[in-house]
């Protein structure tokens, strides 16, 4: 009898363990709600770590590169552009521009997680994961659509980092200036860790059915 509860207990546990929850992720240039933020507004869910100077804060971009002439994707319904600059059709200096974004997977499983990645950027963007170079690079001229991506490994149990590191590049016919911008939209699910109370209920669950089927 005491094997059948067992197992019992086993598929129970089992069961709520499987259970997948969202991962607290957000896209570029929404709150915390995840609505639109208005123009030049700091999204404060994405850090910009370092940039040529004297730029500190990623904004929300208003307008597109209409001087060079290239079709950025439009803004909404998910997400929107963001750049140093608060203005997609401003030339800003050439150079690497990190942008960083952190979640949490307390409370989730990290050998279950997943994440998705749809990017598009100007210029070409590298993804880093918990300081690990992940492979991902989008295109020079990425910023026409999103690229879509995936990560599935190297999860950590508290807090995680997102670093998207994109390259401002020369455009040779006006110098070292050149418009720049990231746009991301971002899920993922990983499942639950059962409470150890919630194990023991169950324990207790199975045990109970043990006795009806008497």
């Amino acid at each position: 009898m005491k094997k059948t509860i067992s197992a019992i207990t086993v598929i129970l546990a089992a069961t709520l363990a499987s259970f997948a929850a969202s991962i607290p992720v957000y896209n570029t240039g929404v709150n915390n709600s995840g609505g639109l933020l208005g123009n030049t507004t700091i999204d404060t869910h994405y850090a910009l770590i370092s940039a040529p100077s004297p730029y500190v804060a990623a904004y929300t971009g208003t307008g597109t590169d209409t001087l060079g002439g290239n079709p950025y994707l439009d803004d909404g319904p998910n997400s929107r552009w963001i750049n140093p600059s608060g203005w997609m059709g401003e030339w800003l200096p050439v150079g690497n521009y990190l942008y960083r974004t952190t979640f949490s997977l307390s409370g989730l499983n990290p050998s279950s997680a997943l994440l998705t990645l749809k990017i598009a950027s100007d210029n070409s963007c590298k993804v880093f994961f918990n300081s690990v170079d992940t492979g991902i690079t989008t295109a020079t001229n990425g910023f026409t659509s999103f690229a879509t991506f995936t990560i599935n490994s190297g999860f950590l149990s508290g807090l995680n980092t997102l670093d998207f590191l994109l390259n401002n590049a020369v455009d040779t016919s006006v110098g070292n200036f050149n418009p720049t911008g990231l746009r991301v939209e971002i899920s993922g699910t990983a499942n639950v860790v059962p409470e150890p109370s919630a194990l023991a209920l169950l324990g207790l669950a199975g045990a109970l059915m043990i006795r009806k089927q008497k």
